[in-house]
């Protein structure tokens, strides 16, 4: 549970170029780079990989365990559970009772999802600016 100014996700947006051509491979690539998962350093693509297992998880109707995730890519748990947890970090993934799975029913779903609960965050952000203002009696320009 999450104590007071303790951050409940860290939301990473990037705004990446979108690939010229419609290609599966290309696409998910593209969403990882975009909330920040596929970083320069990760030669191997190792965030990709995983997300992509878990998409294919769930085409099946399943999560994945990490020892599962671990044996489908060929990676050690301790790699995996590291890019797991910035997937269930960003909102986009999930825990339960013992497997990973992405956060909806579909990929779009799980998106719509995050969507708005940054939509929450800065909800709040400006209902508390809107407080800081009128104390200061900054009128809204």
């Amino acid at each position: 549970m999450a104590h007071e100014g303790e951050a409940f996700a860290t939301y990473v947006i990037i705004d990446v170029r979108m690939p010229s051509t419609e290609d599966f491979e290309s696409d998910v690539e593209w969403i990882c780079k975009c909330f920040g998962f596929l970083e320069p350093r990760d030669k191997e693509k190792t965030a990709t990989r995983i997300f992509k297992a878990l998409l294919d998880a769930m085409k099946e109707g399943k999560g994945l365990s990490s020892d599962e995730l671990g044996e489908k890519i060929g990676l050690t748990r301790g790699t995996i559970v590291h890019h797991l947890n910035k997937l269930i970090q960003s909102g986009l993934a999930v825990h339960r009772g013992g497997r990973y799975e992405l956060r909806g029913a579909s990929l779009r779903r799980t998106v719509q999802e995050v969507k708005r609960d940054i939509q929450r965050v800065f909800e709040n952000i400006e209902h508390v600016s809107q407080n800081i203002d009128e104390t200061l009696n900054l009128g809204y320009r």
